[in-house]
């Protein structure tokens, strides 16, 4: 074998060595990246806390990258307000004697605000413009290289952690990618989890098909609301909406019933779907004929030309209105409204009960 030939074959075996070598340091890195991985999944079905998870995901992150230092950090989607999630006795270096950060690097700035690129890796970072604020804090402390991850909430927030590391102790890029893209998974299970225990949440509260309150919720909010009626002396009303029978209910059409229905009161006027024909409102009102003038504003609504295509809608509504005080309880109203609701007989329009009887106006309450 020649010279040549031997050289050649020694350093094919050192690169496959050295493949070797990184190859099994990979396997151990991937290993201790995911060994605790079925009780963090416990932990996420469980629904630990929020704080509890990322504290889970620091240790974590900070045990796997050891010769890292993990600087942890939160921005709102503009980039305006910074803050640390944790503080320790490096990064109040960074920090002003009231707690707060005394500048943002523009690399950094830059980075959060391009969501569509959530991993960055920075290095010479010391000679770097875009880190020159934090200039004395990466000579203090030997820091070259940066690797950073971010992550939104969806809720206005941005997670972001950054790895700084030395030049002499760098870990390899591959590896360090794979940490980041761990950590950008973790987190980016927590914000799903808890955007989906706020859906279900909602959907306990909400219909789901309109947008509407439950029957449930209706009831619990309209209490507090004869609650604060009888405590400052002021009336309320609770309106019956029967739909016209039929085999059954299109849930786009209600959907549109329900976005009138929602344009015609206020914000705070609570509206749900009582049942499968039945929609009550619960308003707050000065006066008697102010109810009347929510059925009438409604029933005008609807008759426009834009709802002639609607069936449900042009079926017709039957709406029944009883009054607090004169009814105390929110079951006492709800009888005498459903009771003047269906008084109408299937026909469109309005009757108020008042004192066991039904009126097609309150301007009859008090005639002889």
């Amino acid at each position: 074998m020649s010279i040549d030939s031997s050289n050649s074959l020694f350093k094919e075996q050192q690169t496959l060595q050295s493949r070797v070598a990184f190859l099994e340091k990979e396997r151990d890195f991937v290993k201790k990246l995911y060994s605790d991985m079925p009780q963090m999944l416990q932990l996420l079905a469980k629904g630990a806390l929020l704080n509890s998870l990322l504290n889970c995901f620091k240790h974590k992150l900070q045990s796997q990258l050891p010769n890292a230092y993990c600087l942890f950090m939160v921005c709102d989607k503009d980039c305006l307000q910074w803050r640390l999630q944790y503080n320790d006795s490096i990064s109040e270096r960074l920090l002003n004697l009231n707690g707060q950060l005394m500048s943002i690097p523009q690399a950094l700035i830059t980075f959060a605000a391009s969501p569509s690129c959530p991993k960055r890796h920075d290095v010479d970072i010391q000679t770097v413009s875009g880190w020159k604020h934090w200039q004395s804090f990466l000579h203090e402390h030997g820091f070259t290289d940066v690797s950073m991850v971010s992550v939104s909430d969806e809720q206005g927030s941005i997670y972001l952690m950054l790895a700084f590391q030395r030049e002499k102790n760098r870990l390899e890029h591959e590896l360090m990618v794979l940490a980041l893209d761990a950590y950008e998974a973790w987190l980016s299970a927590v914000f799903e989890r808890e955007k989906a225990d706020h859906l279900l949440l909602e959907d306990s509260h909400k219909d789901p098909s309109t947008g509407l309150l439950r029957r449930y919720s209706f009831e619990n909010s309209f209490g507090i609301v004869l609650k604060d009626s009888r405590r400052h002396f002021q009336r309320a009303a609770l309106l019956s909406i029967l739909l016209r029978p039929c085999s059954n209910v299109n849930e786009a059409e209600l959907k549109v019933l329900a976005d009138v229905m929602r344009d015609t009161v206020r914000d705070n006027d609570l509206i749900a779907h009582y049942d499968e024909h039945e929609l009550v409102m619960g308003i707050r009102i000065q006066h008697l004929e102010d109810a009347e003038v929510v059925a009438t504003k409604l029933l005008k609504s609807l008759s426009a030309p834009a709802f002639s295509k609607n069936r449900l809608i042009r079926g017709g509504l039957s709406i029944g209105i009883a009054f607090y005080p004169e009814h105390s309880s929110l079951e006492s109203l709800y009888q005498a409204a459903s009771f003047a609701a269906h008084s109408l007989k299937n026909v469109t329009g309005y009757r108020l009960e008042f004192h066991g009887e039904c009126y097609e106006s309150s301007a009859g309450f008090y005639t002889l």
